[in-house]
């Protein structure tokens, strides 16, 4: 498969997902919302025994996706991992406070677990190559191949109200595409064996026609603008993907 049809696949399930999700709005938010009805019996233990607002996050999202393809059983991957007619899909979710805005601003943090991508992380101080876990492609046991994707679900959230902030769709590039997007995929992570996906950095499909957005913004709903100036990346994104409809 060349590249181009890679970065066609990526694209072509990028936009499926978001449909998935978009014609889906008002069923995810009123997922989001059925925590109201029963605040008053698990307000007091937010944040000590619970993940705070991803567990519940993640149980709409599987109620979402039930039908968009086979789910493998694989315990290397994303929260969630689906077999298509022709890819191996990967969809994770990430939640972040607005207490730690900082990690979605520009980038977020990717396990290795969750991608195929391989190239190279620069610091000040130093440049190390990195490979995650996924393959680019998959082997079947009949010796056929299918391709990997690696979606984010990424979602900025109120910690003190759980309300939503705004919600990103991004695509990161299968690892057989680093020639094209090095030197700006990665960035390091807070621990040395961590990464980060620049997703304002590798902001379109670079082959194809029109270059299109890897990144789509599903809410956009900050309660002020001092969040807004914090997340320019996201704002420039929303309006552009605004602007092409």
């Amino acid at each position: 498969m060349k590249d181009k049809e890679i970065e066609f696949w990526e694209h072509e399930y990028l936009e499926q997902i978001y449909y998935l999700l978009s014609i889906d709005k008002q069923k995810m938010l009123d997922g989001f919302n059925t925590k109201e009805d029963i605040r008053k019996d698990w307000e007091e233990f937010l944040g000590k025994e619970t993940s705070d607002f991803a567990t519940g996050s993640e149980r709409i999202f599987y109620w979402l996706f039930n039908q968009f393809g086979v789910p493998n059983s694989s315990p290397i991957g994303s929260d969630m991992f689906f077999e298509t007619y022709n890819a191996y899909v990967h969809i994770d979710i990430k939640t972040i406070t607005k207490k730690n805005i900082g990690d979605i601003r520009n980038n977020i943090f990717v396990g290795n677990n969750q991608n195929s991508y391989i190239g190279t992380i620069n610091t000040k101080n130093e440049s190390r190559e990195y490979k995650g876990n996924l393959p680019t492609f998959y082997t079947k046991k009949d010796g056929s191949k299918k391709i990997c994707l690696t979606y984010f679900i990424a979602i900025l959230y109120n910690e003190k109200n759980l309300d939503i902030q705004t919600i990103i769709l991004t695509c990161m590039p299968n690892g057989e595409l680093s020639e094209i997007y090095e030197p700006d995929t990665l960035s390091a992570g807070k621990n040395k064996d961590k990464v980060r996906y620049n997703y304002s950095k590798c902001k379109y499909f670079k082959l194809l026609e029109n270059q299109p957005l890897r990144t789509k913004v599903l809410i956009w709903t900050p309660e002020n603008d001092d969040v807004t100036k914090k997340i320019l990346s996201i704002k420039e994104i929303y309006d552009e993907q605004s602007n092409k409809r």
